[in-house]
C-alpha cells in the first residue's frame, strides 16, 4: 500500500535533450513515414522550423530522461513489480524541436485505494512538468498508474 502522507510530493529534477535523430526512430519504431519527422527540409517545407516533437515522445522522456524513477516509485511506498500502465496524456503548451534541453519535475498528484472482488488496487496520479532552456513551462505529462495489492 502507498503511503499517502507523499501526496502533493514533488521529486528532484531531470533534464533530457531533445535529439532530431531520436524522433525519427520513434516514428520508424511506430510505422509513421511522415517525412516531417525524418528531415529538417521535409518540416521546413511543411511549415515547421525544426523536425517537430513527435507526439508521443514524452512515454520516452519518463524512462530514458528520468533515470531516478523507478527508485523515486519505490519511495512512495508501493511494490514496483506489481505496477500496471494506466494511461497516459500529454498537454503541449510550445513546441518543442531538436537541440532543446527540458527539465522535468515529476509530482504525486492524487492516490486513491479502491477495493475490488480481486483485491484492493492503488491508482496514482503522477504528473511531469517540463521546462525548456529559456524556462518556459513547454509540456505537461499526465500519468495513471495501478498498483495491484
Amino acid at each position: 500500500m502507498f503511503d499517502k502522507s507523499k501526496v502533493g510530493q514533488s521529486f528532484p529534477p531531470f533534464t533530457i535533450e531533445v535529439e532530431r535523430g531520436k524522433i525519427r526512430e520513434l516514428a520508424l519504431a511506430i510505422g509513421d513515414d511522415n517525412p516531417i519527422y525524418q528531415s529538417k527540409e521535409a518540416a521546413q517545407t511543411a511549415g515547421y522550423p525544426d523536425v517537430p516533437l513527435y507526439p508521443i515522445s514524452p512515454t520516452t522522456f519518463s524512462f530514458w530522461g528520468n533515470m531516478q524513477m523507478v527508485g523515486q516509485l519505490s519511495t512512495l511506498g508501493i511494490d514496483l513489480m506489481r505496477i500496471l500502465h494506466g494511461e497516459e496524456e500529454y498537454e503541449y503548451l510550445a513546441p518543442i524541436y531538436p537541440g532543446e534541453t527540458l527539465t522535468g519535475v515529476m509530482r504525486l498528484v492524487d492516490a486513491k485505494s479502491r477495493h475490488t472482488p480481486g483485491g484492493t488496487l492503488d491508482v496514482l496520479n503522477i504528473e511531469i512538468d517540463y521546462t525548456n532552456q529559456h524556462d518556459m513551462l513547454v509540456l505537461k505529462a499526465r500519468q495513471v498508474l495501478v498498483v495491484r495489492e
